[in-house]
């Protein structure tokens, strides 16, 4: 490249291509009119113009049009690659324009003229859309491989948000400060400033910094084994090429914007206009090198090639819509999502093996799986507990208070765990944290005749779930949910946050449990996953499923807060349909308007309050809140109807209280239970819910507006008077 560019410069001061009279001096104070003059578009850069800038934009516009006749490729990555293609277009029809208008006048166009204010604006534009969508697709790539569990609420939505904001803010900066027009290169884009030399510079290693980063986390969080090895060189394959090509491209136009900045304003020689051209090929470069290599993303190439074979063989090839799975960069998120799904059952079902030991021998199942070591953390200790509760644990439990913050360290290689069922399932290499052991088996004991966990954990029973995981499905926070084969258990994410409440009142937590009557939906154990490739932790929470059965039988969903505000799900005057009722959480509002109250025996209603009241009252003594009080209308008789086994005398056995699950007594709805349950406890009256409870309150201009967020003695105040006294 650099041989090339010397002989290019021996023979362009050869032959007098370029001359000094050419050569304006950026300090001078020129009119319009002068510099419009003075700055010449080279008879070279003229053709290279007009005949390599159609060619550049009918290689952007095929990847373009194969977005516009493929929708459901345009999802992310397929969008972010839409919108750069579609930049690179814009700028091929500025760089043309400018080449004829040049050809027709003879003269570059007055920089504060209407034709170069407008071409300059496309041209920012489109050169800003390129730039800040290459470092969307970066940020992209890293949060993908980064939040298998949690789903970041809007997140295309940010992302184009960003690339538009700088798309459409640089130009308007660049127009009110007057630094658009009549540039250096002969085009109308940005003013060149003479204190700026090595701004290009500097872009272009931030850029390759950002992609050489995105390179280095890819590897780091993609396993390096024989499954992930296929995807790993496909993404290098291409990936690389991509960087390398773009970063050759715009460090060519970087060095020859500095330059001719330079000899702009120091050296003033003829023949070191040549680095104009140079940069004006570097320009033209770009959407034809880069569109090339982008038809080798493995997001696209399915799509340009099927389009190519439609427009220019003739072939008859169907245009329907490509599969869910042509996406490349969503397979390797799905199978990293399996994999730690498994990882998590894995480590799970080994801590588990003690509730069963005496029934079964697994200890061969488990030879991936080691104890690294055991401690206990003093953080988390509770200084408020009476020496009653310290007494009590004691006596009543063989438990004392070291058992509540004891960790046990795992360690899970990632050699595949196979079974007596000859499956092979992929583990990845991970520490897996116990928490509390001691006191979520005895948690665990209490429910042991209605759930089996080591049973419920199985690998094998559990891959068809979790291959028809789709993502997170935990409502507007993105938590992960994942049911298990029976329907028995769910594992949740948990902030680290929830993580630090639950461990900060687990004493209390396990002796409101062990001995009252309580619908509070129980903890089984609390577990992190911290991946070693990339140091990155997951905290997952196993919680007893309210429905037992499949959601198939489920009636109705009701979350009840005992608020009024934003509590309403149906709109009005708008009838629903019971298949789309059965697919949706309902409010309390929607109660009031659907059911008014349970429709339960007498003898169960006192007994509901009195533990519905008991329950609060205990949250408000933690200092909890936003809990909810979980509704669910299932019809056992439809399900009893096709499992002939299950009898009606045999559904209090699915249940470690009967409270959990009471009998509908409306005449109309035969066979129907009340499912209840006390969930999303974890969460404290903290400056965040300070704020969203004053702020919905600005909103509205209404002080006395009754949010959902309350401190917790008036939460728990308001439950009981709207939820235990009035729907129970």
């Amino acid at each position: 490249m650099i041989k090339l560019i010397i002989y290019f410069l021996l023979l362009s001061s050869a032959l007098g291509i370029y001359s000094d009279d050419d050569v304006f001096y950026c300090y001078d104070n020129l009119t319009d009119q002068e510099l419009s003059e003075k700055i010449k578009v080279q008879p070279l850069d003229q053709y290279i113009f007009l005949i390599v800038s159609p060619l550049a934009f009918m290689c952007t516009i095929f990847i373009t049009y194969s977005f516009i006749k493929y929708p459901n490729t345009r999802k992310m990555p397929g969008d972010i690659v839409f919108f750069i293609s579609l930049s690179d277009a814009i700028l091929c029809i500025h760089w043309f324009v400018t080449a004829c208008y040049y050809t027709t006048y003879g003269q570059n166009p007055l920089s504060s003229g209407l034709f170069c204010q407008i071409n300059s604006m496309f041209s920012i534009f489109a050169g800003t859309g390129e730039v800040s969508y290459n470092v969307v697709f970066c940020i992209y790539i890293r949060l993908t491989l980064k939040t298998q569990f949690k789903v970041i609420p809007k997140l295309p939505t940010i992302l184009h948000s960003l690339a538009w904001l700088a798309m459409i803010s640089i130009p308007l900066l660049a127009k009110f400060t007057n630094n658009n027009g009549l540039s250096i290169f002969g085009t109308c884009s940005f003013k060149y400033h003479p204190g700026f030399p090595l701004a290009g510079i500097v872009l272009v290693f931030l850029y390759t910094l950002i992609s050489l980063y995105t390179i280095w986390y890819f590897n780091k969080a993609i396993p390096d084994d024989e499954k992930y090895r296929e995807i790993k060189d496909t993404f290098a394959k291409y990936y690389y090429r991509y960087i390398k090509g773009s970063c050759i491209i715009w460090t060519c136009e970087a060095v020859s914007f500095t330059i001719a900045g330079f000899n702009c304003s120091y050296f003033h020689e003829g023949f070191l206009l040549i680095f104009i051209t140079i940069g004006n090929s570097a320009k033209l470069c770009t959407p034809i090198v880069l569109s090339i290599l982008r038809y080798n993303d493995p997001t696209i190439k399915d799509q340009v090639k099927r389009l190519w074979r439609k427009v220019w063989r003739r072939d008859n090839v169907q245009s329907e819509l490509l599969d869910d799975d042509a996406n490349f960069y969503d397979t390797i998120h799905q199978n990293l999502k399996f994999d730690q799904v498994n990882t998590i059952i894995f480590g799970i079902r080994a801590v588990c093996k003690s509730d069963v030991k005496a029934e079964i021998s697994v200890q061969d199942e488990f030879d991936q799986i080691n104890i690294l070591r055991r401690y206990t953390d003093y953080k988390f200790s509770n200084d408020s507990v009476s020496n009653n509760d310290n007494a009590k644990l004691k006596s009543n439990y063989n438990l004392d208070t070291d058992d509540f913050i004891e960790e046990i360290l795992y360690e899970i290689d990632n050699k595949g765990s196979q079974n007596e069922s000859t499956v092979e399932l992929k583990l990845l290499q991970s520490t897996f944290t116990v928490y509390a052991p001691a006191i979520f088996q005895k948690i665990r004991e209490r429910d042991i005749k209605m759930i089996n966990h080591f049973k419920s954990f199985d690998l094998v029973a559990n891959q068809d779930q979790i291959k028809q995981f789709k993502g997170p499905d935990g409502g507007k926070g993105g938590a992960f949910f994942f049911f298990t084969h029976d329907n028995k258990l769910i594992i949740k994410t948990l902030s680290d946050q929830e993580l630090a409440v639950i461990r900060k009142n687990l004493i209390p937590y396990f002796l409101h449990l062990s001995e009252n009557e309580t619908v509070i939906s129980p903890i089984y154990g609390i577990y992190k996953l911290f991946r070693q490739n990339v140091e990155e932790s997951i905290n997952v929470v196993v919680m007893r499923n309210a429905m037992q059965i499949p959601s198939i039988y489920r009636v109705r969903t009701y979350d009840i807060k005992g608020s009024e505000h934003s509590r309403q799900v149906l709109k009005k005057n708008k009838k629903t349909n019971d298949i789309e009722l059965k697919k949706i959480t309902l409010k309390d509002i929607d109660f009031q308007n659907l059911e008014q109250q349970l429709h339960i025996p007498q003898q169960h209603r006192e007994r509901l309050r009195k533990c519905l009241i008991n329950d609060a009252n205990f949250f408000s003594r933690i200092k909890l809140m936003d809990y909810s009080l979980l509704i669910i209308k299932m019809d056992w008789y439809s399900y009893s109807q096709n499992n002939s086994h299950i009898k009606e005398a045999d559904i209090p056995n699915y249940f470690s209280c009967d409270l959990q699950c009471i009998p509908c007594i409306n005449a109309v709805e035969k066979g129907i239970f009340y499912h209840i349950a006390i969930i999303d406890y974890l969460q404290e009256w903290n400056a965040q819910k300070i704020i969203e409870k004053h702020t919905k309150k600005a909103i509205h201009v209404n002080i006395a507006l009754d949010t959902s967020a309350q401190n917790p003695d008036d939460y728990a105040k308001r439950f009981i008077e709207k939820v235990a006294n009035v729907i129970i």
